[in-house]
């Protein structure tokens, strides 16, 4: 009997040591770094899309600073899908439609990162910013009442935009949520049909609708070709650079690019 107690104090007193020798667990291993998207072959064929786009974008801010320029949406781009932007329930419980007609800058700058970014957990992207003295926006609001003319004029903004890479081109995010800080777009004065429309349009065109609409029609207007961003008086309005000038030459680089497609 002495035997079988001091064995088992032996085992008591190895036990906590025994306990203490077990082995850590392993840490957890770091997250590979992601590629650069600018290497991946995917890739490449929708960036070369959006820096194209973005040279074209380029070429029409030229322009806008020698007197403003005008874009005229086209009809089938016009109407504002209430029903996929979130925050017009309202608006769509009245049967109201909107249609953005025209836009016009001045004075507009447009400003890339160099390089492609990985925007999203598994989508890159090339985030551009743009900064403008006017933005101005031409509405119609289709009621029950009739068509009700509007406008909206934003000043001295700054706007962000991500543009969005997918295997067939592209998606521009016009002020995602990410780079709100980045956003300047609170000084905006809008703009209600006469005296008969005014007292229904006051009802439901807030700044938050204005914004709706922006957002929309820089996102259309922005996917446009050289044939709907380049047309009216824009070539007129290029013709007008001083010769030899910075802003002509910018202009003739991009216009030979243009031509050589």
């Amino acid at each position: 009997m002495k035997h079988l107690f001091l064995a088992l104090a032996l085992l008591l007193a190895a036990a906590p040591a025994a306990v203490a020798e077990d082995p850590a667990p392993a840490p957890a291993a770091a997250p590979a770094a992601k590629a650069d998207p600018e290497t991946l072959e995917e890739w490449k064929p929708p960036l070369a899309k959006v820096r194209e786009q973005l040279d074209l974008v380029d070429l029409f801010a030229q322009g806008t600073r020698f007197g403003g320029m005008t874009v005229k949406v086209p009809g089938d781009l016009q109407r504002v899908p209430l029903e996929l932007i979130e925050g017009t329930e309202e608006l769509r419980k009245r049967d109201i439609e909107l249609y953005v007609k025209e836009l016009r800058f001045k004075d507009l700058r447009v400003a890339r990162e160099p390089r492609a970014l990985w925007v999203e957990a598994e989508r890159p992207g090339l985030p551009a910013l743009l900064d403008f003295a006017t933005l101005g926006l031409s509405i119609e609001a289709k009621t029950k009442m009739g068509v009700i003319p509007l406008g909206a004029t934003f000043t001295d903004g700054k706007l962000p935009l991500d543009f969005l890479l997918k295997p067939e081109g592209y998606d521009i995010g016009v002020l995602p949520e990410r780079r709100k800080a980045d956003a300047k777009m609170d000084n905006v004065k809008l703009e209600v049909g006469g005296p008969l429309t005014s007292g229904i349009a006051n009802t439901f065109f807030k700044k938050t609708v204005a914004n709706l609409v922006m957002k929309y029609g820089v996102g259309q207007t922005l996917k446009l070709g050289e044939k709907d961003l380049l047309s009216g008086g824009t070539a007129a309005t290029l013709l007008q650079l001083k010769s030899g000038s910075a802003e002509e030459k910018a202009v003739s680089g991009v216009l030979d690019r243009l031509l050589e497609q």
